[in-house]
């Protein structure tokens, strides 16, 4: 464990939150979770043998990220940042938040997701280098998580049809931002290589949390090996990608997706 260092998680909230938490675990003992919810006492409990530093910040607004790095500890050795937070609506029985089709998608949905999730990433990694800058000695590290869905376009057969009887769609403005974030990560390891930065995207398909029995079945036909990824198998990811072992990687996505982009 690199005791003397430090780690940044947006979104450390959400579903995948403990598993990246675990992943930087390895390599860090204190972790800032960056999230508009709070941190469940469960996870605080999980992790009661590392620094767990939670602080209520909407990434998508300027004054807010930065008025975080400016409460951070001078003491403190931040070297690294995962970009997890993202706006990913869910499927359900009722259907799924911004679906319609493309004639109709729906302005205030992609602003918001273009902002919660592109806009915010890009805010955190602007300040996370400002303030890691003078660290001219010691390798930083930014670490975007994006998607299977960064590279190939959805499969909208799979989501089936909401209780009406309409035909669900992936929603455009998820594809625009995941997209997006590969550009962003290709962008800042070249910009930021000479300045001892290195700079990869995360991007896994489709991940299990009980979803229902046909969607899964429907998505496991369309991945190679067969099956949705177990969010325990990002675990190995994140350590790998947040730590020296991965030195001479940078402006990289790596995919962790059962081969369902190739197919």
């Amino acid at each position: 464990m690199l005791n003397n260092k430090a780690a940044i998680l947006t979104g450390g909230s959400g579903f995948l939150g403990r598993y990246f938490i675990h992943g930087l675990s390895k390599n860090y003992n204190t972790i800032f979770i960056l999230d508009t919810a709070e941190l469940s006492d469960e996870i605080k409990g999980e992790f009661s043998n590392i620094d767990l530093k939670f602080y209520c910040v909407d990434i998508s607004i300027e004054n807010e990220v930065q008025n975080f790095f400016e409460s951070i500890d001078q003491n403190i050795n931040v070297t690294t940042l995962i970009n997890a937070a993202a706006k990913n609506p869910s499927l359900s029985s009722e259907g799924m938040v911004g679906s319609s089709n493309f004639e109709d998608f729906d302005l205030k949905n992609f602003n918001s997701s273009v902002g919660e999730t592109l806009l915010g990433t890009a805010l955190m990694c602007r300040e996370f280098v400002k303030f890691t800058n003078d660290k001219n000695n010691e390798e930083k590290l930014i670490l975007n998580i994006g998607s299977d869905l960064s590279v190939i376009a959805p499969d909208n057969r799979i989501y089936g049809t909401d209780k009406n009887g309409n035909k669900i769609y992936k929603p455009i403005e998820y594809s625009v931002t995941k997209h997006g974030i590969i550009g962003l990560t290709k962008y800042l390891a070249v910009y930021l290589a000479e300045k001892n930065y290195r700079v990869n995207s995360l991007s896994p398909t489709g991940v299990f949390n009980n979803q229902d029995k046909e969607f899964v079945k429907k998505f496991s036909k369309t991945v190679p090996l067969g099956r949705m990824i177990e969010p325990e198998e990002l675990i190995s990811h994140v350590e790998y990608l947040t730590s020296s072992d991965s030195k001479f990687l940078t402006g990289q996505n790596i995919l962790v997706d059962g081969g369902r982009s190739i197919w």
